[in-house]
């Protein structure tokens, strides 16, 4: 019976989602397209309770789902307006459908996939949430907000001094109270759509670069990382945050790339549902601002063009911060979160933040510890690393971009760390190193020895060859005949043609 209500929260999801689409006018791959409508629309599901917490609506089901119905509706006018001008083609416009096929390779990496994806439906679905900062935080105040009708209920009333869960962003508290009222007891239901989505929209972004077979094997080297895995079906922020920091990048690179100004304001919206779910994110966002700058300059845009773009860029970003922030912690709750008590007020002294960086490597990563939460992953990369100097393109435009966001990661993780030491090393550090794979694999996309070895896979089964955006077809190496030379029956050489007359001797 709960079937029935999950796909109808499916489909408000992509149609929500697809509503948002339309409105930056994107045209992507129909595969990108459905994967991104669910994802953006638990996102905008994820705003609609807060919203109504905002205007002091009570949260019962006729205003949740009345709220996310009409969200929908809304979202959708402008694709309605322009279906009714043009008919139906302006709804398959919307999508640049390439011939789809499954090759014989690839249905032993789809079996394995929907194993493991058909376990973590079944984790959310059947078992309730046990991690100790879901239920002191969001878990239990959506627990009472279905109850009580409002997220600021009874949970409060208890003693918090132990925990700073409760100060922690609205999504996973929306999205709980959302499946709850749908009937879904333990409510993370959700997760099953985002990690679905996600594993098949990074499937597509590999195989774009890379031959299915290897792109298979990174996206199994991926989905079989134990810490990630497990958040699959653990609902806390990390999860669903990695994501969409990784579509931002996604498609600012791609902004890089084709210059067009809708994929870098589509980029800054991610960013800004990345920083929604968790507020340091802001941080992150930030340091993309060099290459951002690089980029415009380089288009020849004038300063104002250019503080214009970047202002809409990161406008989503700063209300991510500001709204669940300070705006409803700080007006809303009936405790307060101080955060200038939590930030470190010895900065002259570095040795720190040089330990951070160290105990990042040493200890979450390279070493037996580091192993057990990301298997060989970090290794994997470490090795094609330094085969990839030995080809030529080795740093091309992509891997510089991917490279360097991971150096920012890194630098980013460390400073936050270091201004504010509740940024523990073993939980919340380690938790955002999640944000860290999948841009390694996209590296991984654009190593030139995995590009060399896609190649050389691609002309022995004689099939297409990916190189960049365009297919070039791997024929056998037999040497071309000359073309005969035209039949001459004069016997005459022929002369040089011109338009000029000869001159008279």
């Amino acid at each position: 019976m709960l079937l029935v209500p999950y796909l109808l929260l499916l489909l408000n999801y992509l149609v929500s989602g697809y509503g948002v689409l339309t409105l930056f006018r994107l045209r992507l791959k129909t595969a990108y397209m459905i994967t991104l409508s669910v994802l953006l629309g638990v996102a905008v599901a994820s705003v609609v309770p807060f919203l109504l917490q905002l205007l002091f609506i009570p949260l019962t089901p006729v205003s949740v789902f009345g709220g996310l119905i009409l969200t929908a509706l809304a979202l959708n006018i402008p694709g309605i307006r322009r279906m009714r001008k043009e008919g139906r083609t302006a709804f398959r416009r919307s999508f640049a459908a390439p011939p789809f096929r499954i090759l014989p390779y690839e249905i032993p990496f789809i079996v394995i996939f929907v194993f493991f994806a058909a376990v973590s439906i079944w984790r959310c679905y059947y078992l309730p949430p046990t991690s100790r900062d879901a239920l002191s935080g969001p878990e239990a105040i959506a627990e009472f907000a279905v109850r009580e009708h409002t997220m600021i209920n009874s949970f409060f009333g208890i003693d918090l001094s132990t925990t700073n869960n409760q100060f922690k962003s609205p999504f996973l508290i929306s999205l709980q109270v959302i499946c709850k009222m749908a009937g879904f007891p333990f409510g993370q239901i959700w997760l099953s759509a985002v990690f679905v989505s996600f594993m098949v929209f990074l499937y597509h972004a590999l195989k774009e670069k890379l031959h299915p077979i290897i792109a298979g094997l990174l996206l199994l080297l991926f989905l079989m990382t134990p810490e990630v895995y497990a958040y699959t079906f653990m609902i806390l922020y990390d999860y669903s945050n990695m994501v969409f920091f990784f579509l931002s990048l996604w498609f600012l690179f791609g902004y890089f790339r084709n210059k067009t100004s809708s994929w870098f304001y589509f980029s800054g919206l991610l960013m800004g549902i990345a920083t929604y779910i968790r507020s340091e994110t802001l941080v992150l966002a930030l340091l993309f601002l060099p290459p951002i700058l690089l980029a415009q300059a380089r288009e020849r845009m004038t300063v104002k063009k250019i503080a214009l773009a970047d202002l809409y860029f990161f406008l989503p970003s700063l209300l991510g911060y500001l709204l669940p922030g300070p705006f409803y912690i700080g007006h809303y709750l009936p405790v307060h979160y101080d955060v200038s008590g939590l930030v470190n007020n010895n900065l002259t002294n570095w040795d720190p933040l040089f330990q951070r960086y160290s105990d990042i490597l040493s200890h979450l990563i390279a070493s037996t510890f580091g192993v057990r939460l990301w298997g060989y992953i970090y290794y994997f990369a470490a090795f094609f690393l330094v085969a990839g100097m030995f080809f030529p393109g080795r740093f091309n435009r992509d891997a510089r971009n991917w490279l360097y966001a991971m150096l920012v990661l890194y630098l980013g993780l460390g400073a936050l760390g270091f201004f504010l030491p509740l940024i523990d090393l073993n939980d919340t550090t380690k938790r955002e190193l999640f944000k860290m794979l999948p841009l390694l694999l996209l590296y991984l996309a654009n190593n030139a020895a995995l590009i060399r070895l896609s190649q050389w896979i691609s002309r022995w089964e004689g099939s297409p060859i990916v190189i960049g955006k365009r297919l070039a077809v791997a024929q056998p190496s037999v040497p071309a005949k000359k073309p005969l030379a035209p039949a001459n029956p004069t016997g005459n050489k022929p002369g040089p043609r011109s338009s000029k007359k000869r001159r008279k001797k």
